[in-house]
């Protein structure tokens, strides 16, 4: 399964730790006190998320006692009482240039997981139910812009046009990191220094002072992908996105009842 020991996981949350989306907790209990009980044992579990420092995020590394969490795919990395570690920003400049390619496949778009998001305002009860929980303002209203951490962009286009979308703004912006996620229908953009894999290496060099290469991440989505070049493992959870899956060192089972947990405990049998 693995040539190595783990000494430290790497998790993603939607699609991977978080096993029970459809309730509030968002997570089971069992998924819970494992993470919780290897942190505790001296065993890195430490959450590498696309989502911001949410209150919720936040709460959930204190629960399982994740003493650092990497936010925006990288561009953010905070420790357990949220104080900010690292932020890698584009600048403003060149979130506005993204931002108006992005409107004319008239696209839902959200800056560094903030609590507005911008679309053309006759189509916007197309929009997912997260986004009620969003101040939805139609472009007009899209008018200072701020260097952002991430940049994200969904709207009614299929898989085959969100890929169009991703290499167009590879094809302008080469420099930057274009990530397709939401099992294809959306992309998440940010620079090269915040990736999932970039975060990751970060933490281990810089933090933990440990070898990324002993260490495993597991996902489920284009954002996962950039681990493969820096952890000593990826493992994709079987529900990701066939390409992740291809990317991966290793595919575990679904991210459903407590996958995750499932998959550290056969890494763990097998070293043994």
């Amino acid at each position: 399964m693995l040539n190595f020991k783990p000494i430290a996981y790497f998790v993603d949350l939607d699609g991977t730790l978080l096993d029970e989306p459809k309730t509030k907790e968002k997570i089971s209990n069992e998924n819970i006190e494992y993470m919780k009980k290897l942190n505790d044992g001296g065993t890195h579990v430490i959450i590498s998320t696309g989502r911001g420092n949410s209150d919720f995020v936040m709460s959930l590394a204190r629960k399982i006692n994740s003493k650092y969490v990497i936010c925006q795919n990288g561009g953010l990395i905070v420790d357990i009482d949220n104080n900010i570690l690292r932020r890698v920003e584009m600048d403003a400049n060149m979130t506005q240039k993204i931002a108006e390619i992005l409107k004319l496949d008239n696209m839902f778009i959200t800056f560094s997981s903030g609590n507005k998001i911008y679309g053309n305002k006759g189509k916007m009860k197309t929009i997912r139910p997260w986004v009620k929980n969003l101040e939805l303002l139609p472009y007009s209203e899209m008018t200072e812009f701020k260097p952002a951490t991430k940049v994200l962009a969904f709207g009614k286009l299929t898989k085959c046009g969100i890929k169009k979308v991703k290499n167009k703004l590879q094809k302008v912006f080469p420099d930057l990191c274009v990530d397709i996620i939401s099992k294809g229908y959306a992309v998440e953009i940010t620079t090269h220094d915040a990736t999932k894999g970039a975060g990751n290496k970060y933490v281990c060099d810089e933090i933990l002072k440990i070898d990324i290469k002993k260490t495993v991440h597991f996902g489920d989505s284009g954002n996962d992908i950039s681990t493969v070049d820096y952890n000593g493992a990826f493992v994709a959870m079987k529900n990701g996105m066939r390409n992740v899956k291809k990317a991966a060192k290793w595919v575990a089972n679904s991210y459903k009842n407590a996958g995750v947990k499932r998959a550290i405990e056969k890494i763990i049998s097998s070293n043994n």
